[in-house]
Parts: structure tokens; sequence; C-alpha cells
């Protein structure tokens, strides 16, 4: 009788034992499931940030071509060149919708500080592109308003000048939108692929 009970009393100690260790794996096992699946979520998240910002700097490029191409008339040189409003007004719409996209973008970054980490970089270029994309903007607010005609002086509208100038010419436009794009897509791409393996 005592046998059966101290094997009862020991079978008993190594099931509790053994419940104890099961259940601090599973808990474990589920700590693990959950880190993954916010990893999952956040490579995501970036991956969705990636994709928008993408498509925001491909607006603003095509835009830019579009007005080189159709926005302005003939002439010998920049200083003859005019542009066709009602084509300007059109595309520095899509150009507005990409100005406020960054805006918001680079809002939200900074909210979500676990989405880019403790690196501003990102949200700090989008604000430089979005501040330049602000000063186009801003001419042409200034512009349509008080246009008597269906063209305007190019020489008229410094931004636009610079902005649709060519690429070798257009230093701020590099500068302060292209290097600031470049700059935050490159860090969201490192983001969303992790370290990269050598």
């Amino acid at each position: 009788m005592l046998q059966f009970f101290l094997v009862a009393v020991l079978g008993g100690g190594v099931s509790l034992v053994y419940q104890a260790l099961n259940r601090e794996a599973d808990r474990r096992a589920e700590r693990i499931r959950q880190q993954e699946e916010r990893a999952e979520a956040l490579r995501e998240t970036r991956r969705d940030y990636l994709r928008d910002l993408v498509a925001h700097y491909n607006t603003a490029k095509r835009a830019r071509r579009l007005l080189r191409a159709t926005a302005l008339t003939g002439g010998p040189d920049d200083a003859h060149r005019r542009v066709r409003l009602a084509r300007y007004d059109e595309l520095l719409q899509a150009i507005l919708d990409a100005q406020l996209a960054l805006e918001t973008m680079s809002r939200i970054m900074g909210a979500h500080s676990g989405v880019l980490g403790a690196d501003r970089g990102p949200a700090e270029s989008l604000d430089t592109a979005s501040d330049y994309l602000r000063l186009l903007i801003t001419e042409y607010e200034d512009c349509m308003p008080v246009a008597a005609g269906p063209e305007a002086e190019l020489s008229s509208l410094p931004e636009l000048a610079d902005f649709i100038g060519p690429y070798a010419e257009s230093s701020r436009f590099r500068h302060e939108f292209i290097h600031p794009m470049n700059a935050a897509m490159s860090a969201l791409e490192q983001l969303v692929l992790g370290p990269s393996v050598n």
C-alpha cells in the first residue's frame, strides 16, 4: 500500500511538473507566434508605404514630363517659351495630390514610430520633397487667379521653370525632390527587405 501511495504521489507530482512545462512551452510558442505576426504586419505596413511612395514619386515625375511635352509652346529658348494654362492647371492638380499625399505620409510615419524605428530620415526626406512641391503649388495658386489669357510666360513661373528644366540644370528639383525621395525609398526598401546577407 505504501508503494502504491508513493507511486501515485510521485506520478502525480511528475505529471504536474510535466503539465507546467507544457504550459510554459505553449506560452513561449504563443509569444513567438505573436512576435512573428507583429513583425509580418510591420513588414506589410512598410511595403504599403513603399508602394505608395513609389506611386507618388512616379506621379510627380510623370506630370513633369507631361508639362514639358504638352504644356509649353515653342520658342527659341526658355525666355521666349509660354505655358498653356489649361494643361498647366490639369497637371499641377496631379502634383498637388502627390504633395498632399507625401505630407500626410510623413505625418503618419512620424506618428507610428514603430514603423520606422528611431530613424526619422525617411520622414524628413518626405518633408523636404513635399516642401519642394509645395513651392510649385504656391506658385500655381498665385498664377491661376490672375491669369489673363490662355498662356503665361514661362519666365514668370520660376518654380515651374526649375521643375521642368533639363535635369542637369534643375539643381533644386534634383536636390530637393529626387534625392530625398530616393533616400526615403531606399530606407523603406531596406526596412522591408531587412539587412542584406552577404
